[in-house]
C-alpha cells in the first residue's frame, strides 16, 4: 500500500470529521443520516460546477472577478473533497485502499486497463 497516501488521507479524513462533528453541533436539527452525505455530495458538485461554469466563461459572472471567481471555484471543490471523504467514512470504505486497488493498479505493469 502507498503508506505516505494512507497516512495523509487518514490524517485529512480525521480533520474533516471534527468540522463536521463541530457543523453537527451548531445544526442540531438538521438530520445526519445515511443518506445526508450522498445529498450533501450531489449538491456541493453541482455548487463547483456552477463555479466551474463562472470560471471558464460558460455562466453569469454575477459581478465578479476572475480571482473571486476561482477563489470559490477552490471553495466548492474544496467541499466536493470532504463530502467525498465524509461519504466514502460513513459507508466504512477505505478510500486510499480503494484508490490503490483501482487506480494504482493501472502503474504495477499489470495487463488490466482502465475502466
Amino acid at each position: 500500500m502507498c503508506y505516505f497516501l494512507f497516512m495523509e488521507l487518514k490524517k485529512l479524513t480525521e480533520k474533516i470529521k471534527e468540522v463536521m462533528e463541530l457543523y453537527k453541533s451548531d445544526y442540531p436539527k438538521v438530520k445526519v443520516d445515511r443518506d445526508y452525505f450522498p445529498f450533501k455530495l450531489t449538491e456541493e458538485l453541482g455548487e463547483c460546477i456552477q463555479a466551474y461554469l463562472m470560471y471558464t466563461d460558460r455562466g453569469r459572472q454575477k459581478g465578479k472577478s476572475k480571482e473571486e471567481i476561482k477563489k470559490i471555484f477552490e471553495k466548492e471543490l474544496a467541499d466536493v473533497f470532504g463530502f467525498l471523504i465524509l461519504f466514502a467514512e460513513h459507508e466504512g470504505i477505505d478510500l486510499a485502499k480503494a484508490v490503490e486497488n483501482k487506480w494504482f493498479s493501472y502503474l504495477e505493469g499489470n495487463e488490466k486497463k482502465p475502466e
